[in-house]
C-alpha cells in the first residue's frame, strides 16, 4: 500500500509542526516516515494513516526530531568548515600569497608606532561590526526569500547566517583576550609580535572569505549539494 500525494503533504506539515524548519531535512524525514508507514501497513493493513504515523513517530523517542535536526546541523557545519578550508587553501596561492606576506609585514611594522595597539583593537572591533551587520542583512533577505518560495535550506542558512555568526563569536572571544593583553607591542618578544601580525591578517582574510567569497558562490554550492535546489530556481 502506497501513500497518496495528499498524505505526503500531510507528512511535510507534520515535520513543520514538530519544529523542522528546513525543507531539505523535511524531505529526508518525509521519505523515512513514508517508507516506515508502508512497512507498518504491510503488517497491519487495517491501521489508519494517522495511527501508522504516530507509531512511526514514536520510534524517534521522547525528543522527536530534535536529535535528527542537531545531527544534520552538525554534519552541515562540518561541510561548511570544509568549504571554508577549501577557499582558504585557494587564497594561499600565487599571487595572493604575496599580498598576505605584505599584509603581515605592514601590520608588523605598524607595531612600532604609538597607539598601534589601539589600531589592532579597532580592526578587530570593525571586523566584528561588519560581520554582525551583514549577518542581520542576510538573515532578513533569507526570510523574504523563504516567504516567497516556502522552502528553507539548512546549508544556505549556515553559509549566509550561522557560519558568519560562529566566526563572529570566535572573533569576539579573541577580541576579549586581545583587550587584556600587553598593550605595548615593543614590550613583547619578537615571535609574539609576528604572531599578532599573522593573527590579524588571518582574521581579515577569513572574514573576507566568509562574508563575500563563499556567499558569492552559494548558489553553485547549493546546486551541488541539493539537486532539487536547481528545480526551485527554474
Amino acid at each position: 500500500m502506497k501513500l497518496t500525494n495528499q498524505q505526503i503533504d500531510q507528512l511535510y506539515k507534520f515535520t513543520r509542526k514538530h519544529y523542522v524548519e528546513h525543507y531539505d531535512l523535511q524531505t529526508e524525514l518525509v521519505d523515512h516516515l513514508a517508507n516506515d508507514i508502508e512497512s507498518i501497513w504491510k503488517e497491519s493493513p487495517s491501521l489508519s494513516f494517522e495511527k501508522a504515523l504516530n507509531t512511526s513517530f514514536k520510534k524517534f523517542g521522547v525528543f522527536g526530531f530534535m536529535d535528527i535536526v542537531e545531527q544534520k546541523q552538525s554534519q552541515l557545519r562540518k561541510r561548511y568548515f570544509k568549504i571554508l578550508l577549501s577557499f582558504t587553501k585557494q587564497w594561499f596561492q600565487l599571487p595572493k600569497i604575496f599580498l598576505t606576506v605584505i599584509g603581515v609585514l605592514v601590520l608588523y611594522k605598524i607595531q612600532e608606532f604609538k597607539n598601534s595597539y589601539d589600531l589592532y583593537f579597532g580592526i578587530l572591533f570593525l571586523l566584528i561590526l561588519v560581520q554582525s551587520v551583514i549577518m542581520v542583512a542576510n538573515n532578513r533577505r533569507l526570510k523574504r526569500k523563504h516567504k516567497i518560495s516556502g522552502k528553507k535550506w539548512m546549508l544556505e542558512d549556515i553559509i549566509q547566517v550561522q557560519g558568519i555568526f560562529n566566526f563572529s563569536f570566535l572573533l569576539f572571544n579573541l577580541f576579549q583576550c586581545f583587550s587584556i593583553g600587553n598593550k605595548d607591542f615593543l614590550g613583547t618578544t619578537e615571535p609574539i609580535r609576528v604572531l599578532y601580525a599573522v593573527f590579524m591578517v588571518a582574521a581579515i582574510i577569513l572574514t573576507y572569505i566568509a562574508l563575500f567569497l563563499i556567499p558569492k558562490k552559494s548558489e553553485e554550492l547549493l546546486k551541488k549539494h541539493y539537486p532539487e535546489y536547481t528545480l526551485e530556481l527554474t
